[in-house]
């Protein structure tokens, strides 16, 4: 039980599910989350800590840089998925990032100018 209390309340902030409609799409770095969401890198790095304390988004790194995944397991894949696709991918705020993720995904990956 109180690992769903920490799950809820981790998607209980609007920037984190920004974070969460990203990651679902694919695997981002720090600076490619900031591009997208067009906010500070402080506030996405403590935003992923946060995810990434109650099992939602893991890490890896890949030379200079750090991806950032979603995990999807048993227990709340379903929870995840659901939320996604029937209710942040039809919010515009949702539709603009991804846009925005794609857009900056053309450019180059990793950090560029960070």
């Amino acid at each position: 039980m109180k690992r769903l209390i920490n799950t809820l309340k981790a998607l209980s902030d609007p920037i984190r599910l920004r974070i969460i409609n990203l990651l679902y799409i694919q695997e981002l770095c720090v600076c490619e989350i900031v591009d997208a969401l067009s906010l500070p890198q402080p506030t996405i790095s403590r935003h992923l800590t946060i995810l990434k304390n109650v099992g939602l988004v893991d890490d890896k790194k890949q030379g200079q840089w750090v991806f950032y995944n979603i995990i999807v397991s048993k227990d709340d894949g379903n929870f995840i998925k659901t939320l996604i696709e029937t209710e942040l991918q039809k919010e515009s705020i949702f539709q603009k990032d991804i846009e925005a993720m794609q857009k900056r995904l053309q450019e180059e990956r990793g950090c560029i100018n960070h």
